[in-house]
C-alpha cells in the first residue's frame, strides 16, 4: 500500500503539471497571458520555474489531503478507491488493448472524454482521482488517448470537464476581433479559372441581384449610347502652370540631367538666382526650370518654401538671375520629364506662306539635318523664332523646325491676304518624323495653340501605369503595388489624377462618353464582353497595345486589344479638366519611388503582417498633416511606411517592392503604407501579406 500512495503522489504530479502548466490564465487575456508566461519560460525566468514547482508541490499536497471515501468500500477493508489495481505492483496501467504500458512522460492531452465513467478532476476539489492518465512521448505525433475505464462499472459518477492543455512552446496570437480586416482565403478571393489556359482573363466581380436577360455583344452594343468623340490631336505642346519659387543656396548651383551629380550638367545657377519648382515629388531632387534650362538639382542646394517667396518679393524675380544653358534645349533628355511651364506658351501669329513646291523642314539649320516635313507651294506656316536669320524656326500643323528664309514669303501683304481667305483655306505641311522624334520640336516651347491639358494627363497617366507592370493580379482588390483585379487596377489609376470612377468593369463600362474601339486614344478604358456582359477591362495605351490588370497568372501586364471581345471604350479626361494638372505635376516623379526587389533582395521572414494605406491629411495625420514623417523625412509613396518596433530607416520587402521605415503609429505586425491621396488610401483598405527584412539595409 506504501508502495501505492508513493506512485500515485508521482501520478498525480504528472497529471498535474501537463494538464495545468503553471501561469495559464484562462480569462479573456489568456492567450496573451500564456504568451508572456511562455516566452518568460524560454528565456530561463527564476521566479517563474519557481512559481510552477511550488504550485506543483501544494498541489498534489491538496490532492493527497482531499480523497473523501465517497466509493463504496471493498471487503478488504482498504481506504484506497475500488478502482485502484488490487495488487502492490509497481507496473503502470496499461491500456485496454495494449500490451505495452505507456510508461514515458510528456503527455499534453486531455484524459478523459466526456461521458468516461472515471473522471479526472482539477486539483483542490473533493473528487477523487480515479485513474492515472497515459502518458506519451512527446515526439510521436499527439493523439487523443481514451480513458482506462473498467467496462463492468456503471457509470455512476459526475462528469467533470477539463480544460484544454495549451502546449505553452506554441506561437500564441492574438483574437481576431476585426471583421472586416480578416484575411480572405485564395477560395473565397479568386474565381475558379481554365487551369488549360493560363492566358485567359479573370472576370470582373459583378453587381449583385443583377438578373439580365442573356444577350449577343451585338444586342448589348446596340443598347448602348455610343458616340464618335470630336478629333484628339497628340500634342506636343506644353502647359503653362502657377509657379513656385526657388533660390540658389550655394555658390553655383548645377543643374543636372538626372537625379544623379554623375549626369550631364545642362546649366547653372549663380547663388541668389531665380528657378521654378514644377516636380517636388522626390524629396531629395527638385525638377526646376530657370530660362531656358531644365532638369534636377539637389534640394539642400535651394531655398525654397516661404523663405523662397519672401526673398523674391523683396529682391524683385526680374532683377534675379537666371540660368545659362551648358547644354541645348533639343539635346537635353530631361526637358519634357514634364510638359508644364511658367513660362508663356502661346505667341501671336506671325504668318509666312511657302513659296514652291517640296520644301523640306528640317531638324536643324544644315542641308543635311533630317526632315521633319514637307511643304507645298502657299502652304501656311507660322513664324517661332529667328525670324531675322538665314534658317527661321517655323510651326506648320505639327511640324516643327527649320526652313530657309528663301523660300518664305513674309510681310504685311501676306498677312491680309491669309485673314482675306482665311487660315482654313491653306494646307499644312506633311508631317515626316512625330513630334516625339524630332530634336527640334523644343528648340522654344512656344506655340500658336494652346497646350492640349487632357494630351498632358493622359501621357502622364500611362507613365505612371507602367510603372506597376509586373504586379500582382489580385481578384477583389485596388492596390497598384500588392494586387489589383482589372476594374480595381484603372479606378486606382484614375484616383490618382482626381478622377472618382465606379468600382467595377460591368459599371465603369456605362460611365463617362461611350465611344467605338477604333476612336480610343491612350488613357481611354476599353471593355470586354461575352453572351452580352461585360467581364474586363482595360486601359489603352495607343497602337492597339493595352496596360491591364490580366488574371492571376500574369499580373498586371502590356499587352494587345482583344478585338473578339472589345465592345466599346469609355472616355473620361478631357481638355476641361485643368483642376487635374497639379496631379499631372505631382505623380511625374511617382515611378522612380518605387524600387522592385531583385532576386536575393529578400531576407529573414518577418511573418505575414497586416497593412493598410495613409495619406498626409488632417483625417490621417491629425494635427501632424503635411509635416515630416516621425523619422524626419519626407513620406514619398512608394518608399515610406509606419510601424513600430523596428529603427527607422529599416528596409522591408513587400508584394515584390522594397520600402523604408520612416513613420511610427502602428504597432509590430502592422504596416501602415502611405499614399499621396487620401481616396487611394481609402480604396486600399485592409490588407495581409508576407514581410521580409530587406539584404539591402
Amino acid at each position: 500500500m506504501k508502495l501505492k500512495k508513493v506512485y500515485k503522489t508521482l501520478a498525480v504530479t504528472l497529471a498535474l503539471s501537463v494538464t495545468f502548466p503553471s501561469g495559464f490564465h484562462m480569462n479573456q487575456n489568456g492567450k496573451q497571458a500564456a504568451h508572456v508566461h511562455a516566452a518568460g519560460l524560454e528565456e530561463g525566468n527564476t521566479e517563474t520555474s519557481e512559481l510552477a514547482t511550488t504550485a506543483e508541490t501544494e498541489k498534489t499536497t491538496a490532492q493527497e489531503s482531499s480523497e473523501p471515501a465517497t466509493e463504496p468500500a471493498t471487503g478488504s477493508g482498504s481506504s484506497e478507491a475500488p478502482t485502484e489495481p488490487a495488487t502492490e505492483s509497481s507496473e503502470p496501467v496499461t491500456e485496454p488493448g495494449s500490451s505495452e504500458p505507456v510508461t514515458e512522460p510528456g503527455n499534453s492531452e486531455p484524459v478523459t472524454e466526456p461521458g468516461s465513467s472515471e473522471p479526472v478532476t482539477e486539483p483542490g476539489t473533493s473528487e477523487p482521482v480515479t485513474e492515472v492518465p497515459p502518458v506519451v512521448n512527446p515526439d510521436e505525433p499527439a493523439t487523443e488517448v481514451p480513458p482506462v475505464v473498467d467496462p463492468d462499472e456503471p457509470s455512476t459518477e459526475p462528469v467533470t470537464e477539463i480544460p484544454p492543455v495549451v502546449d505553452p512552446d506554441e506561437p500564441v496570437t492574438e483574437p481576431v476581433t476585426e471583421p472586416d480586416t480578416e484575411e480572405p482565403t485564395t477560395a473565397d478571393t479568386e474565381p475558379q479559372t481554365d487551369e488549360t489556359d493560363p492566358d485567359k482573363k479573370e472576370e470582373d466581380p459583378k453587381e449583385e441581384n443583377q438578373d439580365k436577360p442573356a444577350l449577343t455583344n451585338e444586342q448589348l452594343i446596340a443598347l448602348q449610347k455610343i458616340v464618335i468623340p470630336p478629333a484628339i490631336e497628340e500634342s506636343f505642346r506644353f502647359v503653362t502652370v502657377d509657379k513656385d519659387y526657388a533660390v540658389a543656396n550655394v555658390e553655383t548651383l548645377q543643374i543636372y540631367e538626372g537625379k544623379d551629380t554623375s549626369s550631364d550638367v545642362v546649366g547653372t545657377l549663380g547663388k541668389g538666382g531665380v528657378c521654378y519648382v514644377l516636380n517636388a515629388q522626390d524629396p531629395s531632387w527638385y525638377y526646376v526650370e530657370s530660362g531656358v534650362v531644365r532638369g534636377f538639382v539637389r534640394v539642400p542646394d535651394l531655398l525654397t518654401g516661404a523663405d523662397a517667396d519672401a526673398y523674391v518679393a523683396e529682391e524683385g524675380e526680374t532683377n534675379l538671375a537666371v540660368a545659362t544653358a551648358s547644354k541645348e534645349p533639343m539635346e537635353n533628355s530631361a526637358y519634357t520629364y514634364t510638359k508644364t511651364t511658367v513660362r508663356s506658351t502661346v505667341v501671336g501669329k506671325q504668318y509666312a506662306l511657302c513659296t514652291t513646291d517640296g520644301v523640306n523642314v528640317r531638324e536643324g539649320r544644315t542641308e543635311d539635318a533630317r526632315v521633319t516635313g514637307v511643304m507645298k507651294q502657299n502652304s501656311l506656316c507660322y513664324i517661332l523664332a529667328d525670324a531675322s536669320e538665314e534658317w527661321i524656326f517655323v510651326e506648320s500643323g505639327d511640324v516643327r523646325g527649320f526652313v530657309k528664309r528663301e523660300y518664305l514669303s513674309t510681310g504685311d501683304g501676306v498677312k491680309s491676304e491669309i485673314l482675306e481667305n482665311g487660315e482654313s483655306a491653306y494646307s499644312y505641311a506633311e508631317l515626316k518624323i512625330s513630334a516625339k522624334e524630332n530634336k527640334a520640336c523644343y528648340y522654344t516651347i512656344t506655340s500658336i495653340k494652346k497646350g492640349s491639358i487632357s494630351d498632358s494627363i493622359r501621357e502622364s497617366m500611362l507613365k505612371y501605369a507602367s510603372q506597376f507592370i509586373g504586379n500582382p493580379y489580385v481578384w477583389g482588390g485596388t492596390s497598384l503595388t500588392l494586387g489589383a483585379d482589372c476594374s480595381g487596377f484603372v479606378q486606382s489609376i484614375y484616383s490618382a489624377y482626381g478622377y472618382s470612377i465606379p468600382r467595377v468593369a460591368e459599371v465603369q463600362a456605362q460611365y463617362g462618353m461611350q465611344i467605338p474601339v477604333s476612336e480610343a486614344k491612350p488613357g481611354d478604358l476599353i471593355f470586354y464582353a461575352k453572351d452580352g456582359a461585360v467581364y474586363h477591362v482595360v486601359m489603352y495605351m495607343g497602337d492597339g497595345k493595352t496596360i491591364e490588370a490580366a488574371n492571376s497568372n500574369q499580373g498586371i501586364i502590356c499587352s494587345v486589344v482583344d478585338t473578339a471581345h472589345a465592345v466599346w471604350a469609355t472616355r473620361i479626361i478631357s481638355d476641361s479638366d485643368s483642376d487635374k494638372i497639379e496631379q499631372v505635376n505631382d505623380n511625374a516623379a511617382r515611378g522612380v519611388s518605387y524600387t522592385k526587389a531583385k532576386a536575393g533582395d529578400s531576407g529573414n521572414y518577418l511573418g505575414r503582417f497586416k497593412l493598410t494605406a495613409y495619406c498626409s491629411c488632417p483625417i490621417c495625420c491629425g494635427k501632424w498633416s503635411g509635416g515630416a514623417t516621425a523619422g524626419g523625412t519626407v513620406p514619398v509613396q512608394g518608399r515610406t511606411v509606419a510601424m513600430a518596433g523596428v529603427p527607422f530607416g529599416t528596409k522591408l520587402v513587400i508584394g515584390g517592392l522594397i520600402y523604408t521605415v520612416e513613420d511610427r503609429g502602428t504597432p509590430y505586425g502592422h504596416v501602415d503604407i502611405y499614399m499621396n491621396s487620401h481616396t487611394d488610401a481609402t480604396n486600399f483598405g485592409v490588407q495581409y501579406a508576407d514581410v521580409y527584412l530587406a539584404n539591402q539595409q
